[in-house]
């Protein structure tokens, strides 16, 4: 505070100077500390995942839906101005999830492709790889948790502690799903791939379960036991289910959620977005899709 004694005019207007000055200062560093948006589109593309994240300047792409919904995520991604994706994670290797890789590599720049450690047996699998191969690129197949950066966003994913398949086991590969949490400012949100019961009982025991703002639903709301402990634990406000009018989500999927509070919405609906500026989240559904 400024004293009333007695200073020149000279003072005084070097004095304004000085606080206006000091003031674009602090206008300049609270606006480089605000957290840039974040937006994670969920495609309609049936019983299938195919997740866009964006930040201002960085995209990371969650699974790629079926063979046929390549050509929707490239075509997507490319109307957002979007012409490089910076990591493209494929959480497990069926096919409504690996489906559309080999059109997305060979549409666009991709930097990073992150795969959880085992091989597929699919034709949409084989196709990705060579897919790869033709780009001159290899998948890095994960063994560990790693965290890394997304713009403002950290991004944290969890493989299985084993990917191996023991004899006589049947088709596994929805438990080998790779598990994604995105912090964005103080929320936070998941995606589960098609975890089911092994694979959610296994995540919810290594302690790594945190309240969670937004979830992707695991195995398209198909409702299994474990699904009450993983609601339980990371408690959403908002979740999304990729489902289809053929194959909507289990009703007893949907009465849990609903049990703790949760908004629920489907991609059978339409196109959903979900908008984070680093303190809430805004939902939309475009429902003419």
């Amino acid at each position: 505070m400024i004293k009333k004694n007695k200073i020149t005019a000279a003072m005084v207007l070097l004095g304004m100077l000085g606080s206006i000055l000091a003031g674009q200062g602090d206008r300049t560093v609270q606006g480089a500390a605000q957290t840039e948006p974040l937006k994670v589109t969920l495609l309609k593309v049936g019983k299938a995942d195919a997740i866009a994240i964006q930040t201002e300047e960085n995209t990371m792409v969650i699974d790629t839906g079926e063979e046929e919904d390549g050509e929707e995520l490239v075509l997507y991604l490319k109307n957002q101005g979007i012409s490089q994706v910076d990591t493209l994670l494929i959480t497990h290797f069926d096919q409504d999830h690996v489906g559309g890789a080999d059109t997305l590599i060979e549409s666009m720049d991709v930097g990073r492709v992150l795969v959880p450690d085992y091989e597929g047996i699919s034709t949409e699998y084989q196709d990705f790889m060579i897919a790869l191969e033709e780009k001159g690129m290899r998948a890095e197949r994960l063994k560990k948790a790693e965290e890394f950066e997304l713009g403002s966003a950290k991004v944290f994913v969890e493989p299985p502690a084993s990917c191996e398949i023991k004899d006589g086991e049947a088709e596994v590969d929805n438990n080998f799903s790779i598990i994604t949490t995105i912090t964005h400012g103080k929320n936070k949100l998941l995606f589960t791939g098609d975890a089911e019961k092994q694979r959610i009982r296994q995540w919810l025991k290594d302690g790594r379960a945190e309240k969670c703002d937004f979830l992707k639903v695991p195995h398209h709301g198909v409702y299994n036991t474990a699904l009450q402990d993983l609601f339980e634990a990371v408690a959403p406000e908002y979740a999304v289910i990729c489902s289809s009018n053929k194959n909507p989500a289990d009703s007893q999927t949907i009465e849990l959620l609903k049990k703790y509070n949760t908004h629920v919405f489907e991609t059978k609906d339409g196109n959903i977005t979900v908008i984070s500026d680093g303190t809430s989240l805004e939902m939309k559904q475009d429902l003419e899709h």
